[in-house]
């Protein structure tokens, strides 16, 4: 081999190596957000079954009466706001009917909230 041959090897080798490291910078790039994603995907999900808990605990834990109620679980913060829900200007004689929404925030600032609302049947006092 001549020498002008050898240097065109030469960078020939270093234009390859070059793209193989564009190559493996843009995999790591997407697994990592791939991660990230399954991360969010996951607190979003532990958010919901807290936000599902608390709207359980609705008439036992807690009270089903007009107010509201907060606490803290792990990495999460929860609140419940509890107020009378009027179709009319009637009352029934079954029961009060209450609109209960929960909120379950991450503690950690960026993460999203999961909210739930819905309608609960309380005996006629």
């Amino acid at each position: 081999m001549t020498r002008g041959r050898n240097g065109f090897v030469f960078a020939e080798a270093m234009v390859a190596l070059a793209v193989v490291a564009v190559a493996v910078g843009l995999l790591f790039a997407v697994l990592a957000d791939g991660l990230g994603r399954t991360r969010a995907a996951a607190a979003k999900r532990l958010g919901l079954l807290l936000a599902q808990s608390r709207l359980a605990a609705i008439g036992g834990e807690i009270p089903l009466r007009t107010g509201s109620f907060s606490g803290a679980e792990g990495a999460f913060v929860w609140h419940v706001g509890i107020s009378r829900y009027r179709i009319g200007a009637a009352r029934s004689t079954v029961g009060d009917l209450f609109l209960v929404e929960v909120t379950v925030r991450p503690r950690a600032a960026g993460g999203g909230a999961v909210e739930l609302r819905s309608l609960r049947l309380a005996p006629a006092a």
